[in-house]
């Protein structure tokens, strides 16, 4: 399909937040990346009309936004014969991060430098007064070995509660979003850090250990506490878990001040040891190769009330040799816990 543009569609690269992703060719630009945007389900024509143009004003602006770490817009089309709107953007050649969130835990220094690179590209954003609204998974995108923030100007504060809920995202948005609808730079923030904990554990340990519907996670993020009350897999060190934790303070001026406060404190975030981690409903593996040894732990979950744990040394010339926990003995979840963290604050630097 050609436009009078001279841009022209190539082949579907993926179903993206909001409407289907082409690659593209454009004359100036080169391969770019092509998403379409439409109505929302709920939108009458009057209000998609509207918000249209606010889409293509928008657009305009949103081309200001040049930063290594922010994927640059090119602009935004309207097809005339469809009503839809193309948003032209550069392209990532390594896509988003979703697929890397969904295939399981994300070593401590592949996000410690998904969080710099996008820190610095967020800071950008709002220096130019605009707020992002969306920070999650599927809106940071990898180009090369650098980490960009996409997808920003796109959601509006009148359709965000109902497009976090469509998209399973309700726990992104910070209390005030909840509770006054009002976004701020610092409710970037609380997304950011909601998207450090996703990528650090995972979907599928975040789908089995959060056990909260829909409709729980607005009431305990509008009661505060929520941060509190978030599961850890057992590897993650505590600077790690008091960082997070502040990115996700109930109170917004208790938050990391700025996307330049946020990238500050993770300077000092431990990346050692370098665990890797597989984590299967009812299981979770780490493996760790120090020179010529190699440290594996094993949890497996029997029921809610039966756990067990090993840790086995292997290589540097010696038999596999026990170092914690005990195969075939199980305990009660809460002590499994306990000493999982035990160990690996054993084995930290």
């Amino acid at each position: 399909m050609n436009f009078s543009t001279e841009l022209a569609i190539g082949k579907r690269l993926g179903n993206g937040q909001f409407g289907t992703v082409f690659q593209g060719t454009d004359p100036v630009h080169g391969a770019v990346a092509v998403k379409l945007l439409s109505p929302e389900p709920a939108e009458t024509p009057a209000e998609w009309a509207l918000r249209s143009r606010g889409l293509l004003k928008e657009g305009q602006r949103l081309k200001s936004a040049t930063h290594r770490n922010v994927v640059g817009v090119l602009g935004v089309i309207r097809h005339e014969p469809t009503d839809v709107l193309h948003l032209v953007t550069e392209l990532c050649d390594g896509g988003s991060l979703d697929a890397d969130y969904r295939r399981g835990p994300m070593p401590l220094a592949t996000v410690k430098k998904i969080l710099t690179d996008v820190s610095a590209g967020l800071g950008h954003i709002h220096s130019l007064g605009m707020v992002h609204r969306d920070v999650k998974p599927g809106n940071l995108l990898k180009h090369g070995k650098v980490y960009k923030v996409g997808d920003f100007g796109l959601v509006s504060d009148k359709l965000l509660l109902n497009y976090a809920s469509m998209q399973g995202y309700l726990d992104h948005l910070a209390p005030e979003v909840h509770r006054n609808k009002v976004t701020s730079a610092r409710t970037d923030i609380w997304a950011l850090g909601m998207t450090a904990y996703r990528l650090l554990h995972g979907d599928a340990f975040y789908q089995e250990y959060l056990q909260l519907g829909p409709g729980e996670i607005p009431k305990l993020i509008k009661q505060g506490g929520f941060a509190q009350q978030l599961p850890w897999l057992p590897h993650i060190p505590e600077p790690w878990r008091r960082f997070l934790r502040c990115a996700l303070h109930d109170d917004a001026h208790r938050r990391h001040s700025s996307c330049h406060d946020f990238a500050q404190g993770l300077v000092g975030l431990p990346i050692q040891p370098a665990w890797d981690c597989r984590f299967a409903a009812g299981s979770a593996v780490w493996t760790l190769v120090e020179g010529n040894r190699t440290v594996d732990v094993s949890w497996r979950v029997h029921s809610p009330r039966k756990h067990e744990w090993w840790a086995e040394r292997t290589g540097g010339g010696k038999r596999t040799m026990l170092i914690g926990g005990q195969k075939g003995v199980t305990v009660s979840s809460s002590e499994a816990r306990r000493d999982l963290e035990a160990f690996f604050v054993k084995m930290g630097p």
